[in-house]
Parts: structure tokens; sequence; C-alpha cells
């Protein structure tokens, strides 16, 4: 859950404005439900109960390392976390001076829920797709194509262009897309992470 974040130098980085509200929403549900669970937390704007098996990661390679070695113990993943795309192609260890133009390389991070069904095929995985001002065919058509990529088995899509349902709000409204389509209403993430766990339930018996 939460943003990662990639360094650009020693006190500099590039992230996101993920809270980390919906994988929480989500884990607190899976608790409830009696789940042994971890959780994997970048960058959060809230607080995680004390209760819960937390790792904490930075960067999105840590992230990947953690569940990459997690999840062959696992039947199921949830990928909430708001990963960064790209990294520096180069890390400066110290802070660069701001008296001059700074132009920066970036190159693509690790794909990290590619690689999941590799480790373990037999895992349910679960995916996010946030997508910018998108229509609802645009929701679908991202989501359909990590299901093709990443061979995910659920798909949860929204747009976090919309100002009721951005990165760090209380509520959201989404698309559920496994073997049929899922439309909520503007609900509480509480109230989607009921329904997203009922969906795995369905699924799997």
């Amino acid at each position: 859950m939460g943003g990662t974040f990639e360094p650009i130098d020693a006190v500099r980085g590039i992230t996101n404005n993920s809270s980390g509200k919906m994988g929480l929403e989500l884990a607190k549900e899976a608790y409830i439900r009696g789940a042994d669970l971890t959780v994997i937390a970048a960058n959060v704007s809230i607080r995680i109960p004390s209760l819960f098996n937390v790792i904490s990661v930075n960067t999105t390679k840590e992230m990947a390392e953690e569940v990459f070695r997690l999840i062959p113990d696992f039947d199921i993943f949830i990928s909430t976390a708001a990963v960064s795309d790209f990294k520096m192609s180069e890390f400066k260890d110290c802070k660069i001076s701001s008296d001059n133009n700074l132009d920066i390389i970036l190159e693509p991070t690790v794909k990290i829920l590619s690689k999941v069904k590799e480790i373990n095929p037999s895992i349910f995985l679960v995916g996010f797709k946030a997508k910018y001002n998108a229509s609802r065919e645009e929701l679908l058509e991202s989501a359909y194509d990590q299901i093709k990529k990443s061979k995910t088995d659920l798909v949860v899509a929204n747009d976090v262009g919309n100002s009721c349902c951005n990165f760090g709000s209380d509520n959201n409204k989404v698309l559920i897309i496994g073997d049929e389509i899922i439309e909520t209403p503007l609900l509480s993430k509480k109230e989607i992470s009921k329904i997203i766990w009922e969906e795995i339930i369905k699924s799997l018996i």
C-alpha cells in the first residue's frame, strides 16, 4: 500500500500522492474475515494498526524484493500500492545544486505485478489500475490489458482525476473486472473493500 519513492539525489525524489487508505481498508476487512495477512507499506499518510504484520519499504526495488520473497507462501495478493513506473538512471549521492538547470534521465522500474504469477501461478491476484480523466471504456481497456499482461484474476479500476475520489480521498467509485463487471457508485473505501472481498471469495469458491 502507499506510494513508492525513487530518489533523485540525497534529499529529493519522485513519488505520488497515494495515501494507502484503500489498502488499509482491504487489510482491515481481511483481518475481520480471519485472514493471516502481511502488509507491505511504502509511503502512507495513515496510521496502520499495530496488530498488523507490517513490512516498511521505500523504493519500488525494495517493494519488489519483499513481494517476491513473500508471495510463494500466500494464497491471495492484493496490489494496491501506487508503484513508481520510473526511477533515476543514475542516483546522485549528494544534494544536487539548484544554481543550474537540471536534466534527468529516467528508466523503467520493475513491473512487480507481471512477475507475481511467474513465482506463484496458483495465487489469486488482485490488481489496481488508476487512470486520470479517463472514460469508462478507457478504464475497461486498461483493466483488460492488465489482465492480459499480468494474468490478474481481478482488477479494480478507477479514475483519480475525479475530484471526489482522487488520491487521498475517503471515497471511491470503481469498476471491478473479473468474470463479470461490477460498477460501484460513490462509496466509502470501507464499503468498497467489502465488495472487493466478496468478489474474491466468490471467485475462490
